[in-house]
């Protein structure tokens, strides 16, 4: 079949050039290549510029010039990225060392900056939490009328719908508990820290904690950040693997790992309200004891009532709050105690569900976070024990009581407590030589802390213990893990030279303080037997074992100082029962101890070197006589000798350690004068005193770096206690402190002089007779035989002399001094010496008393030897004072000396001290002064004065003399 022709529309061609189509009227289009010069404009309102402001007088600037007000604006803003900046630019003003000017604006600025805590931007809050963070050292004390408004926002916090805004909220509360604890203590109030706690009840609940998830703005934009194309979502992948593999391996995910967070900040939260309850326990036991010590003092009591202000419907209001207490004993506005009691079956819960695996298979951070459930439980049963000491009737009914007892089941159960991994786990855990100590102990530490709170509530413990075996019992298994845990430590110096071990040590030293605490507060008959069998025994031996085995520079040394004077504290002032006295020889070798902290003091811990100091003289005010002498008490007089020996230097067979530790050693002269005075006190306690101590005092009283005070004391000292010393160490003792060398400052030298003639006067009190001098006389003419002695080592020389002759000196009934023989030989060197003085320094003699202020320091040295001089001839008057004018007037000396002998003489008869001498050798010195005469009639000088010494004794026999000397 033919088909029929078609017919189709030629298609049109394609033009080179479209034309276009111009209309009237309208204006032609520029062409395509014109460049258009027009220029749009867009109208802006500025209220000020910047770069404009006056800014001089500003107490704060940031670095791009941006003052408070400013800031507080910013914060405010809608960009989240202002607010960021703005609290970053606030971070800064905390840091400055003007920071003080942000108390001023404490009231607008926390209402500005309490909303960005709960902030929706992750940035914002981040940013708020660091200026928080800043802030609070600077703010703690202005936030006080604030405390209020501050926890209100922080309930806010953590009941946002947003999780990031809880977590956020929780870091906030987590620096306010950290650096400002007193606000949550005092100055919140009850009611806000009681919505604090209902918050914190609710987070830690496992339905109460799912919250929502907000994907913020600038996360997105975090995550467009990231690489793109198959390799960097390869990196992306690998690195989302290695984040679920980390979280799956070292803690939990999700809702629990909230959980855990608000629960370590609820941790703090009530260690510090806690807090305040110690205190004011504290407070009502020391005003308890301070009015019973004052009572017995006053003649006439009179009690008056304390002043109360009583408002008008104050009575009315109280009337109202006791009528809307329930029967469960809740009110319109709960305690702080009331409301902590509601956290118990929270914190059941969670314990419940980490302990839902093997211990092999918990996590550090499940370990640490159930250690914050024990703390807080204790916590909680602490405040609450007035609540749990009740009948057994009314402790079935009550709903808080059967709670305790469940935790008590849950958690201290024998499979419980000690809670330890099993024998291959835990040989996994100590291959690294730390995890032993930090994984475990605090658990079990606080788990122990919590059975010491439930031992000393009986109602709690009725019927467990004596269901139980003897050997696994509660108490006894807290003393066997303490025990078994120093015996572990103990073995080796590796593991107590570990840096963790003192977070190991002092817990447990805690736990057995609160064992022993049990053990005084005990009552019931049966309960006593349980601890006769050696509990308490067992427990301190183990701490004193390895007390003993610690360096003494140590931290556990310090630490378990600490521990063992608290106990003699206890213990020696009778505030333990008679069963539970400390055993003797256990305190002899804390004594020994103690005596090896003080031989190797540091100025860093010197409080604790006084309470060692005090706890030692109250153990050696009641030591027994047989523990007096032995190896242990050797040691403690050695450990004083290392302390007081400031002469004592490394020999050159020392080795290197020991050659450091000696010249590193805190010695006496290291020390205050309060503390060198609070030292030597220990000194009067001693029962003997060895020569090497003896020596190690002396090298104290002989060097300058020890005050004058303290050198005095040591003589009293040994003055008082001379009965336990033998008497040649003691003289030898004073000897030496007397003629040590002293340097050339005025003011030591006038120093060593008062702690010479401290010295003279306790030989003169000894009462040792004419014994004295001949004891003294070898010594004394070795130090006058040297040549070029200078004016202290003279007046040194005549006090000692002059003790001899108070010593050697007795009175009769008519009060005439009697004189008992002395050395001839040291009389003669006493006359020497007296002449060879005054002839040395008569011109003080002749010169008028002047003003202190006139004087210097030594003319003032001078006149004082020259009146000691004189003392002691008038001392001296039957025995030497005759020779001392034979050797005075000596005619076969000189003429320049005999008439300065002779103006000495004319001084000497002005002075009062010796006209009644004078009055009675006048017939001696008229036959020396006519045998001068005679002699010397030729000499033009003396011949004068002849003449006027003859007046002066006539008006001395007619009692008219002017002294022209007077002191």
């Amino acid at each position: 079949m033919v088909r029929a022709a078609t017919t189709s529309k030629p298609k049109k061609k394609p033009a080179d050039f479209k034309r276009p189509k111009r209309k009237v009227g309208r204006r032609a289009a520029p062409a395509a290549n014109v460049t258009s010069v027009g220029i749009t404009s867009r109208r802006i309102n500025l209220l000020e510029q910047s770069l404009l402001q006056d800014k001089t007088n500003a107490a704060q600037l940031t670095h791009r010039r941006q003052a408070l007000p400013e800031l507080l604006q910013q914060i405010g803003h809608y960009n989240a990225h202002m607010r960021q900046r703005a609290l970053q630019g606030l971070k800064e003003l905390a840091t400055q060392d003007t920071a003080r000017n942000l108390r001023a604006n404490a009231s607008v600025l926390l209402e500005r900056f309490l909303p960005a805590l709960l902030d929706e931007e992750g940035v914002v809050r981040d940013a708020a939490v660091q200026v928080w963070k800043a802030m609070l050292p600077v703010l703690s004390s202005a936030l006080k009328p604030f405390a209020t408004l501050v926890v209100t926002y922080f309930c806010s916090g953590l009941t946002h719908l947003q999780v990031g805004v809880r977590q956020d909220a929780l870091k906030a509360i987590n620096e306010l508990v950290t650096i400002a604890p007193e606000l949550l203590q005092l100055d919140a109030g009850r009611e806000a820290r009681s919505r604090l706690l209902d918050n914190f009840r609710d987070l830690i609940g496992a339905a109460q904690t799912q919250g929502i998830r907000m994907k913020n703005t600038y996360d997105v934009l975090v995550v467009a950040s990231e690489p793109s194309g198959s390799r960097g979502n390869k990196k992306r992948a690998d690195g989302r693997q290695k984040v679920k593999s980390c979280k799956k391996a070292d803690g939990p995910s999700g809702a629990l790992a909230l959980r855990f967070v608000a629960l370590k900040v609820l941790h703090k939260v009530l260690l510090a309200v806690g807090a305040e309850q110690r205190s004011n326990r504290m407070k009502k036991t020391t005003q308890t004891a301070q009015s019973t010590a004052e009572v017995p003092m006053t003649k006439t009591l009179l009690l008056y009532p304390t002043p109360q202000l009583v408002a008008p419907g104050m009575l009315a209001a109280a009337t109202a709050a006791s009528l809307m207490t329930n029967a469960a004993g809740k009110t319109g506005c709960a305690s702080w105690q009331e409301k902590a009691r509601t956290l118990l079956p929270a914190l059941l819960e969670l314990w419940l569900e980490c302990v839902d695996e093997s211990s092999d298979a918990l996590s550090d951070v499940h370990v640490e976070h159930m250690t914050y459930i024990v703390e807080c439980t204790t916590a909680v049963v602490s405040a609450n024990t007035s609540l749990l000491n009740v009948d057994a009737d009314v402790s079935e009914n009550a709903e808080f009581f059967q709670i305790t007892l469940k935790l008590r089941e849950q958690l201290l159960a024998p499979e419980s407590f000690p809670m330890l991994p099993s024998a291959s786990a835990a040989l996994s855990v100590t291959s690294d030589g730390s995890g032993a100590l930090s994984r475990w102990h605090g658990l079990n530490v606080s788990l122990a802390k919590l059975a010491c709170e439930f031992l000393r509530l009986p109602t709690l413990m009725r019927g467990s213990d004596r269901s139980a075996p003897p050997g696994e019992t509660l108490k006894h298994r807290v003393c066997t893990y303490v025990t078994t845990t120093l015996v572990k430590y103990k073995e080796t110096a590796e593991l107590r030279a570990v840096a963790s071990m003192q977070n190991v040590l002092r817990p447990l030293l805690e736990v057995v303080e609160l064992v022993l605490l049990s053990f005084s507060q005990l009552e019931d008959p049966l309960d006593v037997e349980m601890t006769t069998d050696g509990e308490q025994t067992r427990i301190l031996d183990a701490v004193t074992q390895f007390y003993v085995l610690c360096t003494p520079t140590s931290v556990s040394f310090r630490t378990c100082t600490a521990f063992v004077i608290k106990q003699l504290d206890i213990a020696l002032r009778g505030q333990q029962r008679r069963r539970q006295k400390l055993e003797w020889p256990m305190v002899m070798q804390w004594v020994v101890c103690l005596a090896e902290l003080l031989s190797q003091l540091d100025l860093q811990h010197m409080e604790l070197g006084r309470r060692s100091l005090r706890a030692l003289i109250s153990v050696l005010k009641q030591l027994p006589a047989n523990f007096a002498s032995g190896d242990q008490m050797d040691g403690v007089l050695t450990n004083l000798s290392n302390f007081f020996n400031l002469a004592a230097v490394p020999s050159s067979s020392m080795p290197e350690d020991g050659h450091q530790r000696m010249l590193a050693r805190t010695r006496f002269d290291a020390l205050g004068a309060a503390d060198q005075l609070a030292f030597a006190a220990i000194l009067y306690h001693l029962p003997r005193y060895p020569v090497h101590l003896l020596r190690a005092l002396a090298s104290s009283c002989k060097s300058p770096r020890i005050y004058n005070e303290a050198k005095s004391f040591l003589v009293d000292i040994l003055f008082q206690r001379r009965e336990s010393v033998d008497l040649a160490h003691i003289v030898s003792f004073f000897v030496s402190t007397a003629l040590a060398p002293v340097e050339a400052s005025p003011q030591i030298q006038q120093q060593q002089l008062q702690l010479v003639d401290h010295v003279c006067r306790a030989f003169v009190a000894m009462n040792l007779g004419n014994s004295l001098p001949k004891i003294l006389a070898p010594t004394l003419a070795k130090a006058q035989s040297r040549e070029g002695m200078t004016s202290i080592e003279l007046h040194t020389s005549v006090l000692l002399y002059r003790a001899c002759l108070s010593s050697a000196t007795t009175h009769g009934a008519e009060s005439l001094q009697r004189r008992t023989e002395i050395p001839a030989e040291m009389e003669r060197e006493l006359v020497s010496l007296s002449v060879k003085v005054l002839e040395k320094y008569y011109a003080s003699l002749t010169t008028e008393q002047s003003t202190v202020s006139d004087e210097n320091d030594s003319r003032r040295q001078e006149r004082l030897l020259v009146l000691t001089c004189i003392s002691t001839l008038a001392l001296g008057e039957i025995t030497i004072f005759a020779r001392f004018l034979d050797e005075l007037l000596v005619v076969e000396q000189s003429r320049l000396v005999l008439t300065c002998h002779l103006r000495v003489l004319q001084a000497l008869v002005r002075s009062p001290n010796l006209s009644g001498a004078f009055r009675r050798h006048q017939d001696r010195v008229e036959q020396l002064l006519q045998v001068v005469e005679q002699q010397c009639a030729d000499e033009r000088d003396i011949s004068p004065l002849v003449r006027q010494l003859r007046g002066d004794f006539e008006l001395l026999s007619v009692g008219q003399l002017v002294d022209s000397c007077s002191t």
